[in-house]
């Protein structure tokens, strides 16, 4: 057993061209990760020599990354391939960051994903009256849908359309879609737009509930669930009105882990990355299974789930709470949190020698 793990970064702004050796400047540093790491120095320590290292990770915001600097990262990392372990290797980045490649995969080894409709932008602009027409057809087939580009996040480039959408409003989507795909190409060329099916939650709350597991090397590391009235929505959205839904879908979700873990596990693994949070809806207690982001790092991680109130409200009733809802407070335990990813990691690596 290695008595310590050696780990690299690598990323845009780090272990590249002048920046190949600099410790600092991780790529979206989640808040206490680096105490988290510390904390975990017994088994983990970074280093700036990828030569020495035992393990490299690939820290790149796949939205913000473009197709140079993409290759960059991948001829530095073409030498050690198959040597050394990597962390969401920058070959499979299309896997998680192209959501109709995700969908693909994911349909072609028979794991539950929203339908979609994969549209190449030059298609689009020469046979635009036959693409909204196909359009049309798939919103017939599924009621409600989004129009969007395949690769943007924060809902960036997106249309919901419903069948009681007119050929003119499906027609403007599609006009606009095709110039934010233009401008998107001069940097990222996998950039096209997808019409995927809306998930409906099946439910009459009137909510829709967000599940969301964080996975590394195999093994559920943390999750949660997030809730609103609004269709499309980030976590910030939640406030004091739905913490009693907020409390209640989590306290279901840490008893019904067990029968999804094999699902969930398998939808990571089969994309091919290694560490990750992979979202999805529950229809009939069946995980659809929406997206996977390799690096988690939004407001939850940051300040902690919903609005101030809620946030209050989770910090004053923890004792009450606690039991109800650990995975909750496991989350917002960010250094403990962060010092177990690591040490994870260097767990995952002593297993593997053995």
């Amino acid at each position: 057993m290695k008595s310590k793990t050696s780990i690299y970064f690598i990323g845009r702004k780090q272990g590249v061209g002048i920046k190949r050796f600099r410790l600092s400047h991780l790529e979206n540093r989640r808040r206490f990760e680096s105490d988290g790491l510390r904390d975990a120095s017994e088994s983990i320590e970074q280093t700036r020599w990828m030569g020495k290292a035992d393990v490299v990770w690939v820290r790149v915001r796949p939205e913000h990354t473009t197709d140079r600097q993409r290759s960059v990262i991948d001829r530095r990392l073409k030498h050690i391939r198959n040597k050394i372990t990597i962390i969401n290797d920058i070959s499979i980045f299309d896997n998680y960051d192209c959501k109709d490649i995700s969908f693909q995969i994911w349909e072609d080894h028979s794991v539950s994903c929203p339908a979609f409709l994969s549209i190449v932008t030059d298609d689009a602009h020469n046979n635009f009256n036959q693409t909204v027409e196909n359009i049309s057809k798939f919103i017939n087939n599924h009621r409600s849908i989004f129009l969007r580009t395949n690769n943007e996040t924060a809902s960036l480039g997106m249309y919901r359309l419903t069948s009681d959408s007119t050929k003119n409003q499906i027609a403007d989507a599609l006009s606009a879609l095709i110039l934010r795909c233009e401008d998107q190409h001069k940097l990222r060329s996998s950039t096209r737009i997808i019409a995927a099916q809306f998930i409906d939650s099946g439910n009459d709350s009137g909510y829709q509930d967000l599940y969301r597991v964080h996975v590394l090397f195999g093994k559920v590391l943390s999750f949660y669930a997030v809730t609103s009235k609004k269709t499309v929505f980030h976590n910030v959205d939640m406030d004091d009105g739905d913490i009693d839904r907020f409390i209640s879908l989590n306290e279901e979700l840490c008893n019904r882990m067990v029968s999804i873990e094999d699902k969930v596990l398998n939808a990571v693994r089969v994309l091919n990355c290694n560490l990750g949070a992979i979202e999805f809806f529950l229809v009939d207690n069946r995980p659809i299974f929406i997206e996977l982001n390799p690096m988690w790092g939004g407001h939850a991680s940051i300040n902690g789930f919903g609005n101030e109130k809620m946030q209050k409200h989770l910090i004053d009733n923890r004792k009450i709470l606690e039991k109800r809802i650990p995975n909750i407070y496991n989350f917002m335990d960010r250094r403990t949190y962060y010092k177990n990813l690591y040490e994870g990691i260097h767990n995952h690596l002593n297993q593997s020698d053995n």
